[in-house]
């Protein structure tokens, strides 16, 4: 019997389809971090919120779906540990920042990513039910997500192909390539192209034939690599590669015949891309001997002197709207940092972290692990978008990185995986 605040046992046609319609809205007409609340972003709440409902995240926040035995939830995370960081995590650093007089404005731009990074609890419930297909939604929709964002990239550097590995292009303002989804494009796409190839999961992931699916997710990979490197966003790189490399060894293994496509894969890029493969390991290189970890250190040890100073920040941090002189800017106060270790100690100190990380822990261990022996080519893709957001990088504010989080916890509940079969 379903209980007050209960998400419904039959999954609606507006459950499954908004959320990937709000993703193809965030990476055509959005940013990851938005300066202002526009129409796009007005737009894909509205369609979040006609996904989810209200009841249950009503009863979520306010702890009522502790009681709530929800055949729904699953049980690949635990639910009283999420639902509880998640009631510490939202109500006392909210009435710490207002205590201390923080902006509104600035509780607010802190409270919104603590819910993206929530999305699960409130996303996968509404999904669940949908299996195979809610799935496939959503990783097609955050990989085009991602495939927008770098194509609009590619326009504001008007289409500079040749520059890659020549010389570094600039972020822009809106730093679209910072999106947790360009770099899951980066790696499903192409790992979606050689499951195509080995027959596994044909229409599964997209509904494409096998010969227009392979050179789609090929060309659309291919641009969203192209711009990682064009930008010289070395640890992306990195992380895609190495995913790439365990999609296509994982497939080898089972059907040794695609080494032969795979060598030749391999062999074509390096004779038409070679001297940018080449050049964008020298700069990825040259970078890292400027720049090393960008100041992550030393703002790290600035939020430690902050937090230390009173045992009261210590154990709750300064709340949500704080801000810190941030040396990793050089200097400026402002209200974030740039990985969320500090972030989360510098705004809900260690009583808050402890909450988060206990989230995390239940919510990526164990589906991960599950995911991994379901589908390993996106129990692979995954990996590099939250590795970055999670732990190197300022995305885990990104609505993306919420979107990721659920995909992992949603894939990991089928019973099939998608490249299986």
């Amino acid at each position: 019997m379903l209980m007050a605040g209960e998400p419904s046992r039959r999954p609606s046609a507006i459950a499954v389809w908004a959320p990937p319609l709000a993703l193809l809205l965030y990476g055509g007409f959005s940013v990851p971090a938005p300066p202002a609340l526009g129409w796009a972003e007005a737009a894909i709440g509205a369609l979040l919120a006609l996904a989810v409902g209200w009841r249950w995240p009503l009863a979520v926040i306010t702890g009522h779906a502790l009681r709530a035995e929800s055949p729904e939830q699953g049980e690949a995370v635990d639910r009283p540990v999420a639902v509880a960081a998640l009631a510490w995590l939202l109500w006392v650093p909210l009435l710490r920042g207002a205590a201390v007089g923080a902006d509104g404005v600035e509780i607010l731009r802190d409270v919104v990513p603590l819910l993206y990074l929530f999305l699960p609890l409130l996303l996968v419930p509404a999904l669940r039910r949908a299996g195979p297909s809610g799935v496939r939604g959503l990783a097609a929709g955050l990989a085009l997500a991602g495939l927008l964002l770098a194509v609009r990239w590619w326009d504001q550097v008007r289409w500079g192909f040749g520059a890659v590995g020549a010389r570094a292009m600039a972020d822009g303002d809106a730093y679209l390539l910072n999106a947790p989804s360009v770099l899951f494009a980066a790696v499903a796409l192409p790992a979606l192209a050689i499951t195509l190839v080995a027959g596994g999961g044909t229409g599964r992931w997209v509904w494409l034939g096998r010969w227009i699916g392979v050179p789609l997710c090929t060309v659309g990979g291919a641009l969203c690599l192209g711009a990682l490197a064009g930008a010289v966003h070395r640890t992306a790189l990195g992380l895609a590669a190495l995913s790439l490399a365990m999609t296509a060894l994982w497939w080898v293994r089972r059907r040794p015949w695609l080494a032969v496509p795979v060598a030749l894969g391999l062999g074509l890029a390096t004779l038409v891309a070679g001297d940018a493969l080449v050049g964008a390991w020298q700069q990825a290189a040259e970078k890292t001997r400027l720049t090393g970890v960008n100041a992550r250190w030393d703002e790290a040890v600035a939020v430690i002197d902050h937090v230390t100073a009173s045992p009261w920040t210590l154990l709750l941090g300064d709340g949500w709207g704080a801000r810190i002189a941030n040396p990793a800017v050089g200097g400026w106060r402002v209200g974030y940092t740039h990985t969320l270790a500090s972030y989360s100690l510098l705004k809900t100190g260690l009583l808050g972290t402890l909450a988060l990380v206990a989230y995390l822990g239940t919510l990526l261990v164990r589906p991960w692990r599950r995911l991994l022996a379901l589908d390993p080519p996106l129990a692979f893709a995954v990996v590099p978008p939250l590795l970055m957001a999670l732990g190197l990088h300022t995305s885990f504010k990104y609505l993306d990185t919420g979107v990721v989080l659920s995909l992992l916890l949603l894939a990991s509940e089928c019973r099939k995986g998608l490249s299986r079969s």
